[in-house]
């Protein structure tokens, strides 16, 4: 599957988005990548973070609204720019427990000095507020056993600002500026409803990465395609807006997608969009919006869930290899599904998997009533128990005889456990 860190969840937020609305339609304010303004911003910007390492992030971000603030023009730019590259920066955020037995400890200890203190009227009236504060973490330090220096710089050394830079993932200024204008968009598919694909000229190769794109961040599409021409008519994916929990994480999900369509040869993209509470607009792009796409293509990519899966099989049903689904399975009418795995047996019969996660309720509904007309296709279900808070779901889960033959239920990923009683009962088919 074809994702690297590349791919990681990057996004503006909702003050950082520029675009334009107009009767009914919405527009990136896409900005120009060869702009000599722009490009100086960008690469400062990156040598900053490049040079960051080793900081702690308050100084970092200091120096970056320093910069900043020196902006005559394209200051919201700016920060756009400067929010992308706080996302590709790594910063020691782990909670430590050297921290917390000191932040005891100074307790503990203050406690101690305040009694000794007014005990002993210790303080000096006619002393400076500084210098009898001075005093005081002397003191204080001295009890713990350390500078009063290093108190101060270890006692807060786990709060964000003191956090450090452990690692940047470097990016040239150009790279940053088309980043920049494919983050607009991103930014406009957290908030849609809906949205549907065009592929009018994608190759076989290409279609199928583009899918394994859209199955690793786990989304589910309606597809139609054309078995004649063997070619896709649409795709049509829900937006987050649509759902009615765990928005956040499907939001960022079809955010990753949206690159991987940029290397598409041909495209076009509808989307609905709710920026503003009350009212929506329309999205509209092709392979002419010029956004060059940050995700490299062909490289090997196996995701854990896969590989432990195939470590199960391995031990517990050797006679069955798991592998990445690398075609489509027919449904009925002009409907086409793309699994999640494919499965093969020592005998060369094959079944694919397909799972559903606790999003995709109404995908789930639609797979079921397909399956329960076409009654047997080379497809197994494994869907996530929290569907099952949905009550329609659940009612068609227990009315399905389609499920009850080839269907199970899992937690968090499958196993090989859960899948034996479906494979023994695919193996018994006679197709």
């Amino acid at each position: 599957i074809l994702l690297t860190k590349e791919g990681d969840s990057i996004v503006l937020t909702k003050d950082l988005l520029c675009f334009r609305t107009k009767s009914g339609k919405i527009r990136p304010k896409f900005i120009d990548t060869t702009s000599p303004k722009f490009l100086e911003i960008a690469i400062e910007l990156t040598d900053l973070f490049s040079r960051s390492v080793g900081e702690d992030r308050g100084a970092l971000e200091n120096r970056s609204k320093q910069l900043l603030d020196g902006l005559t023009s394209g200051v919201v730019v700016g920060r756009g720019l400067e929010k992308l590259l706080i996302d590709r920066t790594e910063f020691d955020t782990e909670s430590k427990n050297d921290v917390l037995e000191l932040r005891e400890k100074v307790f503990r200890n203050s406690s101690l000095l305040m009694r000794k203190y007014e005990n002993s009227g210790a303080y000096d009236s006619d002393s400076s507020e500084n210098d009898s504060l001075n005093s005081y973490r002397k003191a204080l330090a001295g009890l713990i056993g350390i500078t009063s220096e290093n108190l101060s710089d270890q006692l807060y050394s786990d709060l964000p600002p003191f956090q450090k830079v452990i690692k940047f993932r470097k990016i040239t200024g150009e790279a940053l500026l088309h980043r920049y204008n494919c983050a607009q968009v991103q930014g406009l598919l957290l908030r849609s409803e809906k949205i549907k694909l065009k592929l009018p000229e994608s190759t076989t190769v290409s279609l199928r990465q583009l899918l394994k794109y859209l199955r690793f961040n786990k989304l589910l599409a309606k597809i139609s395609f054309d078995n004649k021409k063997r070619k896709l008519i649409e795709m049509e994916i829900d937006g987050p807006l649509s759902l009615f929990f765990q928005t956040q994480k499907y939001g960022l999900n079809l955010a990753n997608f949206f690159p991987a369509v940029l290397h598409q040869p041909e495209w076009e993209l509808d989307a609905i969009i709710r920026i503003h509470k009350n009212k929506t607009h329309i999205l509209q792009l092709d392979q002419s919006c010029g956004i060059r796409s940050h995700l490299r293509q062909f490289l090997a990519y196996v995701p854990e869930e896969i590989q432990k899966l195939g470590q199960q099989l391995a031990k517990k049903l050797p006679d069955w290899t798991l592998s990445s689904s690398i075609d489509f399975v027919s449904l009925s009418g002009e409907n086409v599904c793309f699994p999640d795995y494919f499965l093969k047996h020592i005998s060369g019969k094959k079944v694919s998997l397909e799972l559903f996660h606790n999003w995709h309720s109404e995908p789930l509904l639609n797979r079921l009533s397909q399956l329960d007309e076409q009654k047997e296709a080379p497809l197994l279900l494994g869907i996530n128990r929290s569907l099952l808070k949905n009550k329609d779901v659940a009612n068609k889960l227990e009315n399905s005889k389609y499920f009850s033959r080839f269907g199970f239920l899992f937690r968090n990923i499958p196993t090989a456990t859960m899948l034996l009683p479906r494979l023994e009962t695919w193996l018994r088919i006679k197709i």
